[in-house]
């Protein structure tokens, strides 16, 4: 690949304290068989362990290929993914976390094949196989339903709580222009904690996305404990249920003239007030974030996201009853 010539696809990589895993990552992205060109951009989010310097390792290995940022302080999530997006200069966008890896080295080649053939989707999506840690066997894969795979998703989709997920997505390269970063950029405005939720959504708003029917992706289930330093060994469920619902408050601020969050207000409420019955000594702090929910999702009662949350809870429930 010259400098002269942008690269098919851009790969971008999302790294912090994955010394033990990002060898794994980047061979399983540099063994694939593609006619396709590709590029792997990679931003640390200021590792402190051996990460950077296996990074360094590969860029000097494969200069034509790799490039590297290294943040001078930690953004998060959100602002991390953004630094990379903007770091990609291919025509799709590519993504693989610096703890999972690809398990099929056609992948590049199938999806990129499949968004060229259809302009009109923002982006497609696959099944991703959950591995345990150390473990080269799935223990499940997402998503499992076969109502789930092999169709399109779109905002009334997203309205009805029926998430995408962007499993092993591959996306149109909306980040070439200033409008298309200034547009992506709304992610890391409205919550510096959860991506995903906001990204699904604007991609969305630009076009549906299709979920094929093959797993090329691995994602590594590690133990939510301060050694992994992850989102799930960080936060507390109540840290988590308030960022969840400050994340949907954002949103509606800002679309809420457009898109119905009210089964997004329900499925958390649901997590919620599960969790009261938990941390009976925090319950005035989950009511206080309960307020914050605006009054459009709690009146009238009968249409509120309260009653919408029943079922949510029902299946929080027994999915904890069959896993005893």
């Amino acid at each position: 690949m010259t400098e002269k010539t942008n690269p098919d696809v851009s790969v971008y990589v999302l790294t912090y304290f994955h010394e033990k895993y990002i060898r794994q990552a980047l061979d399983s992205i540099l063994s694939q068989k593609t006619h396709y060109s590709y590029e792997v951009v990679i931003s640390d989010d200021h590792s402190e362990d051996g990460t950077v310097a296996i990074l360094r390792e590969y860029e000097a290995a494969h200069p034509d290929l790799i490039r590297i940022n290294v943040n001078e302080s930690n953004l998060g999530i959100p602002g991390n993914i953004y630094k990379a997006r903007c770091m990609c200069r291919g025509r799709y966008v590519a993504v693989c976390s610096g703890d999972d890896y690809w398990i099929r080295d056609d992948k590049l080649e199938t999806q990129v094949a499949f968004m060229d053939a259809h302009p009109d989707y923002a982006a497609t999506c696959n099944r991703v196989e959950l591995r345990m840690d150390g473990s080269d066997v799935a223990y499940d894969v997402v998503p499992r339903e076969a109502s789930r795979v092999n169709r399109l998703y779109t905002i009334d989709d997203y309205e009805k709580c029926r998430r995408v997920g962007l499993h092993g997505c591959v996306m149109k390269n909306f980040f070439l222009t200033e409008e298309g970063r200034e547009y992506f950029a709304e992610a890391s405005r409205i919550s510096k904690y959860v991506d995903d939720a906001v990204d699904e959504l604007l991609l969305l708003m630009r076009g549906p996305i299709y979920v094929m029917d093959f797993a090329s992706d691995a994602h590594r289930v590690v133990p939510s404990d301060l050694e992994h330093n992850n989102y799930n060994s960080r936060y507390s469920r109540l840290e988590k249920f308030s960022q969840h619902i400050e994340l949907l408050n954002g949103l509606n601020a800002r679309w809420g003239d457009r898109i119905d969050f009210s089964y997004h207000y329900a499925e958390h409420y649901a997590v919620g007030r599960l969790g009261m019955a938990v941390d009976r000594g925090q319950r005035a702090e989950y009511r206080a974030v309960i307020r914050s929910i605006p009054d459009r999702y709690k009146k009238p009662f009968y249409k509120s996201a309260y009653v919408k949350a029943v079922p949510f809870m029902t299946r929080f429930v027994l999915a904890r009853l069959r896993r005893k």
